[in-house]
């Protein structure tokens, strides 16, 4: 007989059991050849967390299917890309959104071996809110082999059975499916999201909302940082194939990544000024608007001009104490982003009040907003007594060099 076990609503945003860790064990565990997963939406983060395990399991001679609906336009440019590099094989189903058609909205994933199964199947897509941070639910299925084959095999014809319905992703397809409109760059899905009017909330017709239970959410889990290197790296690589070809038909690996939230240690200057890390532009350029359009404008003639992000960035900027209270907040904020060429340095700045509230060593988490509002980011700092200190400096999982720093500032991706 299967054990199985249920997955509550709460267990996820609470931390308690994410369905990213019992993947990540699934894929690491010697009991398993085969996976398979069949979802509605998928987005590059919880790829790009499971990196490391999935490159390993490739390596291993194991294999991977997957079926991806693309039906709303929840499935990203970026999942699609990672499946055509690391999946042995992957199918697209689009079964409409409109009048009558259906739309395709299953979610399972399964792993197989010689003398075990174990499958996984509820609400969650395979997106960064389905697998840690969203409420919802499914059930686990641990299968003994060859006793529970007749449950396995079940599970495993609900692929066979969605596969059928739809084509085989090639470069041909994804690139006729961007063409088309029927799948997005993540940029270009948080642009549209940000574009939404809200149509039909209770503050778009004059109604006010009533006050739910607010529920404490553990941070998702960080990028690894060789995910986000090996990005970078790739990025690199196909420039340099661009610069030899006069034309291509290869799509070059796209600039923008399934990330949230840049955080890192700050040590805000005197004058305003705070140092991003260049190493995270060349990692996501996307999410900094890089390369910047914009030249500033010297005091002084013979002073060089460096190139600036243009527009300003808009952004909610906010200090928290050690009593986790907000005591600096300017809303909004016109965010100016320069970079310094002779250093190879990024720099924003802040109003002189957050330079005095942000001692050296805290955490700046950048945000960028994809709800329907006029901000680029949402940027809160946190002082190293805040509450929520520990968590954040937790995700800073890369080293930046010293800068005069004992040790170095760090940060990380969510």
């Amino acid at each position: 007989m299967p054990t199985i076990s249920i997955q509550k609503p709460t267990d996820q945003p609470r931390g308690n059991l994410r369905l990213l860790d019992e993947l990540r064990a699934g894929f690491e565990s010697s009991d398993f050849e085969e996976m398979w997963m069949v979802v509605a939406f998928a987005k590059h983060g919880p790829l790009l967390r499971l990196a490391p395990a999935i490159e390993a399991w490739r390596r291993n001679r194991k294999s991977i299917r997957a079926v991806f609906g693309i039906d709303q336009r929840g499935t990203s440019r970026q999942a699609l890309e990672f499946a055509l590099r690391h999946f042995n094989e992957a199918y697209i189903v689009h079964g409409g959104s409109s009048g009558f058609r259906p739309t395709f909205h299953p979610k399972m994933y399964m792993f197989h071996g010689k003398q075990r199964a174990l499958a996984f199947v509820g609400s969650n897509n395979l997106t960064v809110g389905g697998t840690e941070t969203n409420l919802e639910c499914c059930n686990r299925f641990d299968m003994v082999l060859p006793e529970d084959q007749g449950l396995a095999d079940q599970i495993q014809a609900c692929w066979d059975d969605a596969a059928m319905a739809g084509l085989v992703l090639d470069r041909d397809l994804l690139e006729a499916m961007v063409t088309s409109g029927l799948v997005l760059d993540e940029n270009q899905m948080q642009r549209l999201s940000r574009s939404v009017s809200g149509t039909g909330s209770p503050a778009s017709v004059g109604l006010s909302c009533p006050t739910f239970p607010r529920l404490p959410v553990r941070l998702p889990s960080p990028i690894p940082p060789s995910a986000m290197s090996d990005q970078a790296a790739a990025r690199k690589k196909s420039k340099a194939a661009a610069s030899r070809t006069a034309a291509t038909s290869v799509q070059s690996p796209s600039t923008s990544i399934g990330t949230e939230a840049l955080v890192i240690q700050i040590a805000p200057h005197h004058n305003g000024e705070v140092f991003l890390s260049k190493t995270a532009v060349d990692q996501n350029p996307a999410f900094f608007g890089w390369p910047f359009s914009g030249q500033t404008a010297p005091k002084k003639e013979s002073n060089p001009s460096y190139p600036q992000r243009t527009p300003d960035p808009v952004v909610d900027l906010k200090v928290f104490n050690a009593e986790g209270r907000i005591i600096v907040r300017h809303h909004p904020f016109d965010l100016n982003t320069v970079y310094y060429e002779k250093k190879h340095e990024i720099r924003i700045t802040v109003p002189s009040n957050v330079v005095h509230a942000a001692p050296d060593g805290s955490i700046m988490v950048m945000r960028q907003v994809d709800e329907p509002t006029n901000l680029d980011y949402d940027i809160e700092i946190h002082i190293q007594d805040s509450p929520r200190y520990n968590e954040y400096f937790a995700v800073c999982n890369q080293q930046m060099p010293s800068g005069g720093w004992a040790q170095g500032r760090r940060f990380g991706w969510l």
